[in-house]
């Protein structure tokens, strides 16, 4: 047999070996998969409830959720021109929230005309509770508002949140409204009882009417918030309310997908 022979034949049979051994790390590889099922292979498998969702994922499934609920939208006018908008949602899930929402508010005249380009924002969804999508300084030059269209736009998919974000992380106490006939200014103290530290936390406050209509809001921001710790908060509006006020809603909203630490 010719030398050339043989190394052919050393050849094939060297590139048939690697070319088992690339089925056999296949093979390999497949059968570690099922035998160590995670949130992210795209089969229903574990302890998961769905397709990579449920048991012990972060990831929610769909059909174990509660969608949001938006019980109400509306304008708030600032001065001439110029308007706040509010949707006020709840989140019925005890333990699951969203990272990331996509809206859009749309505001109208009383012949139900867009006054303003549509707004569109994102903002997150904290677990069981209501909460409040504030926009403010919206432009409708010599437009008045009379109604607002506030619309989900995309979800991203429901995960699960630390227990602790079912309750109320932090207090609020001590609001006190003055000036209420001129330039109405708000006060109130937001209290961190818990071991950790926040940062970037928005503080919705909703006034309301004695029929319980919300008839003003703003939002402030808290730059952070050390554990066992309280900050003042502060509002105020450039014209009075035209009503008397019933009551007062602070809403301190803390992202829990966001970064925090203890201490």
């Amino acid at each position: 047999m010719s030398r050339w022979s043989v190394k052919r034949k050393r050849k094939i049979v060297v590139i048939a070996g690697i070319v088992l051994l690339i089925i056999l790390g296949f093979i390999f590889i497949r059968i570690e998969q099922k035998r160590q099922p995670s949130c992210f292979d795209g089969i229903k498998n574990g302890q998961e409830t769905g397709v990579d969702c449920g048991g012990t994922c972060s990831r929610v499934c769909l059909d174990e959720t509660y969608g949001l609920v938006v019980w109400w939208e509306r304008p708030f006018k600032i001065t001439k021109g110029v308007y706040n908008a509010v949707a006020y949602i709840e989140n019925q899930n005890l333990y699951s929230g969203l990272r990331k929402v996509d809206y859009e508010f749309r505001l109208y005249n009383k012949d139900n005309i867009l006054v303003a380009e549509p707004y569109r924002g994102s903002t997150f969804v904290e677990p069981n509770k209501r909460s409040a999508v504030f926009v403010s300084g919206i432009q409708t030059g010599d437009n008045e508002v009379f109604n607002v269209f506030f619309r989900i736009l995309s979800v991203q998919d429901w995960e699960r949140t630390p227990a602790e974000f079912s309750q109320n992380i932090l207090s609020v106490r001590d609001p006190i409204l003055s000036n209420q006939d001129t330039t109405p200014k708000l006060s109130a103290v937001v209290e961190n009882k818990t071991p950790y530290s926040f940062e970037n936390i928005p503080v919705v406050a909703i006034i309301y009417n004695s029929k319980d209509n919300a008839i003003a809001a703003s939002q402030t921001y808290l730059d952070q918030l050390a554990q066992n710790s309280y900050e003042q908060v502060f509002y105020s509006w450039p014209e009075p309310f035209g009503e008397s006020v019933s009551r007062i809603e602070l809403i301190p909203r803390i992202d829990p997908y966001a970064a925090f630490h203890k201490g």
